[in-house]
């Protein structure tokens, strides 16, 4: 075969591929006729009820005498869709529990701002004599039988979930009944089920290499914490330690990139001051019993504002700065419910500086970190609190703010990004230098 014939295949092979492509395209997805999710209603209940539910089903499936016993009912279903939607503004979930299945469905918007269609997916899940199974699913307009919505049902569990827990999952999934309007699973002797993801849905683009560290180096920021708390033992600032680290990953990048030790220090810092247990997503290598003690770090003199910023930089490295905004927004609108500490401004402002300051770290030059002293820190990684409601109950929001999307609320998160957006940390160089920092 010549070089010319072999090209000419390979470009009807390649046109063939993307005509299947547009094809299968045009068949799963419709023409989005409304953005209906960015107005997703979602209440202090839904969000508790939600919460409550997740946290019964992790300790029940948990039990030591392996007997489990779940139900959920329409309205837990319905406050989980809810707050599913309003955590992802490009989709809409909803589901109806009813005496014969269990349906449920996803509308999905594509995230192409000039080609707007969505990709609709329902399911609907009845009882069989071998046990409860997917009946069929529709993606668009394509219809997936029976055995095919199963076998990718069992393959996403096992992809998602550890063994054993995906087949114990599995094995429970079908023992599923409808009673009282109501869904249920009943199983002796299955548990206990220690829910693991898999470590690769933390390294998507290594799905291959189940062992690659998001922070390789963490160790050895995690030891020079410690070292800096020696030598400053009552220190409790959280800016000071990010500055410092950040300062010795400039230095530490002699030996491998920029980007790569910032990251490997703020997960260092999100380790050793939010959560131990983060170092399974930030390395799968080490363990919490490697994790040094520190002390609880400060923002504003506040411990939940600390939190609140580490929460968020960690939520931004694992997915995206919109879910990690709106999983701040739910945590807030839990605490506005009546045993809550109410809806905090405040709290949001830090969620979204550490959000932020997760997602433009690489941006931040070795310059601009030297332009400022670790008291000044706080000052450029945190926005003034000054002027924040705080405390509001659900009924406060919904008559002072016209509720979680009225145009008051909205006003007020353009106000808290305008504050992170004028912070110098984030303005160019050229700026900064300016200002005789």
């Amino acid at each position: 075969m010549s070089a010319k014939l072999f090209k000419v295949l390979i470009v009807i092979v390649c046109l063939l591929i993307s005509n299947c492509l547009a094809v299968f395209f045009l068949i799963t997805s419709s023409q989005q006729q409304q953005q209906q999710q960015q107005q997703q209603h979602v209440s202090t209940q839904d969000v508790n009820t939600a919460q409550q539910l997740v946290s019964r089903t992790i300790k029940n499936l948990a039990r030591r005498d392996g007997n489990i016993a779940l139900t959920i009912n329409q309205q837990q279903l319905d406050a989980f869709m809810s707050v599913a939607s309003y955590a992802i503004p490009s989709a809409e979930f909803s589901g109806a529990i009813n005496p014969f299945g269990v349906s449920l469905h996803g509308n999905i918007l594509l995230p192409i701002a000039w080609f707007k269609r969505s990709i609709k997916l329902s399911c609907l899940f009845t009882p069989y004599s071998s046990g409860f199974a997917i009946n069929h699913c529709q993606l668009g307009k394509l219809y997936l039988p029976s055995w095919l919505a199963n076998k990718l049902f069992y393959q996403l569990v096992r992809f998602a979930v550890t063994s054993p827990a995906d087949q114990q999952l599995l094995d429970l999934f079908a023992k599923g009944e409808l009673k009282n309007n109501s869904l249920s699973f009943f199983a002796k002797n299955l548990g206990p089920i220690s829910l693991k993801l898999q470590p690769k849905l933390y390294q998507p683009l290594n799905l291959l290499n189940t062992n690659q560290a998001k922070a390789a180096d963490i160790e050895f920021y995690l030891l020079q914490l410690q070292a800096l708390h020696k030598r400053f033992p009552a220190e409790r600032r959280l800016a000071f330690f990010s500055h410092q680290l950040l300062l010795i990953a400039t230095e530490r990048a002699e030996h491998t990139s920029l980007d790569s030790a910032y990251h490997d220090a703020l997960w260092a810092l999100a380790v050793a001051f939010a959560n131990k247990r983060f170092i399974h997503y930030a390395n799968p290598n080490l363990t919490t019993r490697q994790i040094p003690r520190m002390p609880a770090m400060l923002i504003h003199g506040r411990r939940d504002l600390s939190l609140h910023f580490l929460y968020s930089a960690v939520l931004q490295m694992l997915g995206t700065t919109e879910l990690s905004q709106q999983v701040g927004n739910l945590k807030e609108i839990m605490d506005a419910g009546g045993n809550g500490s109410g809806f905090s401004f405040a709290d949001l402002a830090a969620d979204r500086a550490g959000t932020q300051f997760a997602a433009r770290i690489n941006t931040i030059s070795p310059v601009q970190l030297n332009h400022f002293s670790s008291e000044q820190f706080e000052t450029v990684i945190m926005p003034s609190i000054k002027g924040l409601p705080e405390g509001l109950t659900e009924q406060q929001v919904q008559q002072q703010l016209g509720g979680y999307n009225g145009d008051k609320f909205k006003q007020l998160e353009q106000e808290i990004m305008s504050r992170i957006d004028g912070l110098s940390l984030y303005r160019d160089t050229n700026n900064v230098q300016s200002e005789g920092l």
